[in-house]
């Protein structure tokens, strides 16, 4: 036994040994308990996830605030870049230096122009931090920052994307190792072709001021970016360039670079901190925003409200329980007294009285058990009497019921109809006791009841009864329900019997088949008030079952004359078609042979001899096939493989075939398929032996791939396949009709030279 179920048996046996008062306190305890515990527990749960949204939207709203100022400073980073391009004199000379650089020429007073001229709008657009002039194979011409002339950005993504689109760029940023750059190319060329790139790296003071912006996040809040490399730009402390080189990850984290879409959950920090996380992706800069907050300090509200509840639901049970004892004494201690009372009643002390002190139900309880012990102080005395009494009523009515059984099978296992009806009356009568029993039939061609059988010898009179007259029987058919009369002498209906002269009771039930009442089955008592209404139960169910055995044994006679006749059609017309045409044949050959040899013309006589013996054979073995086919016996003791076997021993082995049967896959078929298998390999075999003179015939029987498959081969005489299903002959039509009633497919392949191949295919029934 395993350990849970000793603890259980072990429960439950403490429980069946505890007071009632306990039971009781029990049951108050976890009725108060489990309502405070279920509503404490959902109170929780609406607690936890309210907290928790009520933290994500705090999140939320801090990372819509930031998205939309950093949107705001990148759109100012563009604006700006859009006038140092609108400005005339600049782009001028910053096509001259692009076609000097072009040349291999550079002009340091050029270059000292243009720079002069980018260094002066720094000074207006404080936005950024340099402005850079780059030829089309990214190498740096002139920048505010003399010593980041001559760098190459050319495998920078910002100079890429300028060289897949050389137009003025939408508003965009990238993120290079130490900086993000606002770009904008244009075609300084005046010919429309690219020759170099705008770039102006931006001033991330302004970034750094919005993301160390504290509003809503408490005191562990955090707001940093994280670009498509994995690398951790701007975080709590604000600095820049990156605080990691990549390869960081978490949930959120990767979320946002993977989807590039916004969303939020609870999952670790890059310092392995479990935090509330919100992300958004900025596609301006090409980076994810995120939002982070310690879960402790995100839930903080949460896990006061939680120990709030605790707190509630435990003075809640407290208080039940102090409630629940003191409704338990008020209930247990009457139930106590009571079943004490009740104890000593059962010890044989029937004349204690249940203490009745209160007016509720336990007072009701007493009052009834009091009186339910006046009660028992009564019964005692006939008690033995009316057991005695109910015994044998009981033991009577399993008699009858026994009887009835054991008459329904016999009635049910007779067929013939004249045998049936004298062995019901006589069952009925001798089983239950009673007087006398009759059967009457309905004759429909007269409107008559006639009498079928009777367990004694009635008058004449009573042996046909008219529907329409008054009578019991008639009364029966008429209102199709039994007719229970115990005292015949004041019904008007009933019909005196001299002969039966000590008839009392009578009980006529109708014989029905469905809704048609096919006769009654009268049985009469030789006392008054012999039947009862239980009496009538049983011999309408004797009645039914006997009513089925009548119909039973109509159809099997039915069935067994249409057979008879069918089978006496069936030999006449084989008798006709070879037998007597033989017999005819032998008659004029023997005549003509007698003729011959009377003449001396014996040599001539000769041949009608031998004529004699070849239809003399022929005829032996038609009869032959005659008595076999009579022998159905066969196909229901060995099967349809046994039976196959036994008819070529019998049939084509006498009669010098060479025969064999080859099997193969599992041959088990049911009743009705191994029939109609049988029948037309029957046919087949026939056909073969009588009309195609065959000396070799092989039959092959074989289950595969869910078919039955039946073939008949043999080397006769074939026939035209036309003309046979023009004219009907050979018995074609009955195989295929055989086979279509399974579901299956008949094809038969002859000529007059090869031979004939039958071959039945039939899927292979359902269980």
């Amino acid at each position: 036994m395993s350990l849970r179920g000793s603890l259980r048996g072990g429960l439950n046996r403490k429980l069946n040994n505890t007071t009632i008062r306990a039971r009781l306190l029990v049951g108050f305890v976890l009725m108060a308990l489990l309502p405070a515990i279920g509503i404490s527990a959902g109170s929780a749960m609406v607690g936890y996830y309210s907290g928790q949204q009520q933290a994500s939207d705090r999140l939320e709203s801090v990372a819509a605030r930031k998205e939309s100022e950093i949107a705001a400073w990148t759109q100012a980073l563009h604006s700006e870049m859009m006038v140092v391009l609108s400005e005339p004199y600049a782009l001028d000379w910053a096509q001259l230096v692009l076609d000097l650089a072009q040349n291999h020429r550079y002009y340091d007073t050029t270059s000292d122009a243009l720079r002069n001229r980018f260094q002066a709008f720094l000074q207006q657009i404080w936005q950024f931090e340099e402005l850079i002039l780059l030829d089309k194979h990214g190498r740096v011409v002139v920048s505010t920052d003399p010593a980041h002339e001559s760098r190459s950005y050319a495998d920078q993504p910002f100079f890429q994307e300028g060289l897949s689109a050389p137009h003025e760029q939408p508003r965009f940023c990238y993120s290079s190792p130490d900086s993000i750059f606002v770009i904008s190319s244009a075609p300084f060329n005046k010919k429309g072709r690219f020759s170099g790139m705008m770039v102006g790296r931006a001033n991330t003071g302004a970034l750094i001021r919005i993301l160390d912006e504290r509003t809503g996040l408490g005191d562990s809040g955090k707001s940093y970016l994280v670009d498509q490399d994995h690398t951790l730009w701007i975080g709590g402390g604000g600095t820049i360039p990156p605080l990691s080189t990549g390869n960081v990850h978490t949930s959120g984290l990767d979320a946002a670079v993977k989807t590039r879409s916004g969303g939020s959950g609870i999952y670790d920090d890059y310092n392995g901190v479990r935090v509330l996380g919100v992300y958004r992706w900025l596609p301006e800069l090409q980076m994810a925003l995120l939002i982070e907050q310690d879960l402790s300090e995100a839930f903080r509200a949460v896990y006061t409200s939680l120990s709030v509840n605790l707190g509630i639901a435990l003075v809640t049970v407290l208080l039940a329980a102090s409630a629940s004892l003191l409704i338990t004494r008020s209930i247990s201690v009457p139930l106590i007294n009571l079943a004490e009372t009740a104890s000593l009643i059962a010890a044989g002390d029937l004349q204690q009285v249940a203490s009745v002190e209160r007016g509720d139900e336990i007072g009701a309880l007493a009052t009834a058990f009091n009186s339910m012990t006046a009660q028992l102080r009564d019964l005692i005395a006939n008690l033995e009497e009316r057991v005695r009494e109910r015994t044998n009523a009981l033991r009577q009515r399993a008699l009858e019921l026994e009887t009835s059984a054991l008459v329904s099978r016999e009635v049910t296992s007779i067929l013939d109809m004249d045998q049936l009806l004298p062995q019901v009356v006589e069952l009925i009568r001798a089983a239950f006791g009673h007087y006398h029993v009759h059967i009457f039939l309905v004759e429909e061609e007269t409107n008559y009841l006639v009498l079928r059988a009777s367990s004694g010898f009635p008058s004449a009179h009573l042996h046909r009864l008219s529907i329409g007259d008054r009578s019991l029987n008639s009364r029966a058919v008429q209102r199709n329900e039994a007719v229970m009369i115990n005292d015949v002498m004041h019904d008007p209906d009933f019909r005196g019997d001299e002969q039966l002269a000590e008839v009392r009771s009578e009980l006529v039930v109708p014989l029905r088949i469905g809704d048609r009442i096919i006769g009654t089955l009268d049985v009469q008592g030789a006392e008054v008030d012999t039947f009862s209404p239980e009496d009538v139960l049983v011999i309408q169910s004797l009645g039914d079952q006997t009513a089925i055995a009548i119909e039973n044994a109509r159809h099997y006679r039915q069935a067994r004359q249409a057979a008879t006749m069918a089978e006496r059609q069936r030999l006449a017309r084989e008798l006709h078609d070879s037998l007597i045409q033989s017999l005819y044949s032998l008659t004029l050959l023997t005549e003509g042979g007698r003729r011959l040899a009377a003449s001396g013309r014996l040599e001539s006589a000769t041949g009608y001899f031998t004529d004699l013996w070849e239809i003399a054979r022929q005829s032996l073995k038609e009869m032959r096939l005659l008595i076999y086919e009579l022998r159905p016996i066969a196909l229901e003791s060995a099967g349809l493989v046994g039976a196959i076997q036994q008819r070529l021993d019998a049939v084509e082995g006498r009669a010098g075939v060479e025969a064999r049967l080859l099997l193969d896959g599992e041959l088990e078929f049911p009743p009705l398929v191994e029939e109609a298998l049988y029948r037309i390999a029957q046919e087949a075999l026939n056909n073969a032996l009588k009309h195609a003179a065959a000396t070799v015939l092989t039959v092959r029987l074989e289950t595969r791939g869910g078919q039955i498959s039946l073939q008949i081969q043999d080397n006769g005489r074939g026939f035209d396949l036309e003309e046979a299903h023009q004219f009907g002959g050979l018995g074609l039509s009955s195989m295929r009709e055989r086979a279509e009633q399974m579901g299956g497919e008949l094809t038969i392949q002859t000529n007059p030279e090869n031979g004939t191949v039958v071959q039945v295919t039939v899927e292979v029934p359902d269980e």
